[in-house]
């Protein structure tokens, strides 16, 4: 970043920092006991975050008064916005009956029937409290399944935040090697190397080097998994090509095809499965499923999650709280209250969006990217075409977080590397104001624009 972008930016960080003193004091108090006073990443940044004391429909109020519409919807999990009312209800009625049980109660089967009935690679399925866990154990059915056990993902896709998953999702690409030989890269410290090894890494939307991965290692491997829009990566869009060869090339190597639909479950009723036609072996999900509450499923054919089944004594999957009575009523009442007309009403919102930020790019004299689908976009600060990570890595993503920040102090709500999620809480109004505070943060950031990014301009 720029000298002149930075000294921007600590401006606006200032406003921030003026205007949210409880917020501060909260942060302050929270660092005794808490590192950094942060026990989520994906949610802190400087100069420190602004506390929320309650949400409500399409937004937000944090403890020193502030009204903010939230874009970013607990990263894409409320579907219908804050204390959705019948899903308050649900909650309510079943807490007073008990939170969990050491059993099985009939509220399980509904979901199940629901989602089951939606997603066609469905045909049984198991539940977590964390994508991250449907991921893992989605992994460890495909590897129980085929006998292998090597595993391809895409840079840049996210699964979780488990060792074997947690290779090249944000990688420096100066560091990454070729597209045609990607050096595969722990995310974090402490992630284990020799779980890397198993792992193996292909460029998104690109056949001809994911075909040349497989046909080198199909022996070795177990099952590719991919997010069928890439989320964190930038809200990359697949071509509809690319994704039936993936169908059919794993088809042909008995790998199992496995689609992390954590977020991508609400592009249709039955996902980005339904929505582009490609059906999966597996399909991991969480989010929108839970109602708000921890969650994650994991679902397919009938015959690999059948080694699920505890009769056949083959695989086991416990855990405390897998289909709690809260979760379950809370995700029941929001899958109901999810159908074709709120699915329809959500990806209008999207459209309205999206063709929003182009037109301010527009009038703006930008030439940059939106890049995402249905309900869900992201900004990015690029005037290149994007179909991998590469091609978001190399844009300008700290003029997101300028934006971000600049959004704050306008009582917008997004996602610090650009995303903007549709809720059905929302209403066009909504989206309206939000777009017009977009257009006047990023007019107020034309200079700085100017100065970090000139060849937006052109």
């Amino acid at each position: 970043m720029k000298p002149e972008v930075e000294k921007y930016f600590d401006k606006i960080k200032e406003n921030y920092a003026h205007d949210r003193l409880k917020s501060k004091a909260l942060h302050l108090e929270a660092c005794k006991y808490l590192p950094g006073g942060d026990t989520r990443t994906a949610t802190f940044f400087l100069p420190f975050p602004n506390f929320i004391e309650r949400g409500e429909g399409a937004y937000m109020y944090d403890v020193d008064g502030h009204k903010l519409l939230d874009f970013q919807n607990n990263y894409t999990s409320l579907i219908h916005g804050h204390a959705h009312k019948e899903t308050v209800e649900a909650v309510r009625e079943q807490i007073a009956r008990g939170s969990a049980y050491t059993a099985p109660f009939e509220k399980q089967i509904e979901l199940s029937k629901i989602l089951t009935e939606r997603f066609p690679s469905m045909d049984l399925v198991r539940y977590t409290n964390s994508g991250t866990e449907a991921n893992m154990h989605a992994l460890r059915i495909a590897r129980a399944y085929t006998g292998k056990a090597k595993i391809i993902k895409t840079e840049g896709g996210y699964h979780g935040t488990t060792d074997v998953f947690e290779a090249s999702v944000d990688p420096n690409i100066k560091k990454a090697g070729t597209l045609d030989q990607i050096k595969v890269i722990p995310e974090s410290r402490g992630v284990s190397s020799n779980a890397l090894k198993d792992v193996l890494v292909v460029p998104f939307n690109d056949i001809e080097r994911t075909r040349k991965m497989i046909e080198e290692n199909y022996e070795d491997v177990a099952c590719m998994i991919i997010e069928p829009i890439m989320g964190s990566a930038g809200q990359i869009t697949p071509s509809l090509e690319y994704l039936k060869f993936l169908r059919e090339i794993c088809t042909k190597y008995n790998i199992v095809l496995i689609f992390d639909e954590v977020v991508t479950g609400r592009l249709s009723l039955g996902g980005a499965q339904k929505h582009y036609g490609v059906t999966p072996d597996i399909t991991t999900l969480g989010k929108i499923i839970g109602g708000g509450t921890p969650v994650g499923a994991f679902g397919g054919k009938r015959e690999i999650m059948q080694m699920y089944d505890p009769r056949e004594k083959k695989m086991y999957h416990s855990g405390t709280f897998n289909g709690n009575a809260v979760t379950m009523a809370a995700g029941l009442a929001t899958m109901k209250a999810y159908d074709q007309e709120k699915v329809d009403y959500i990806n209008g919102l999207g459209t309205r969006f999206k063709e929003g930020v182009l037109g301010i790019y527009q009038r703006l004299g930008l030439n940059m990217q939106i890049s995402g689908e249905g309900s869900i976009y992201n900004t990015l600060f690029t005037n290149k075409p994007v179909h991998n990570y590469r091609d978001v890595a190399v844009a300008h993503e700290e003029l997101n977080k300028v934006l971000y920040m600049a959004l704050l102090t306008k009582g917008v709500f997004d996602a610090e590397r650009g995303m903007f999620c549709m809720s059905t809480a929302m209403t066009k109004d909504d989206v309206d104001f939000g777009l017009d505070a977009l257009e006047k943060a990023m007019k107020d950031m034309l200079p700085i624009i100017q100065i970090e990014a000139p060849e937006l301009f052109e």
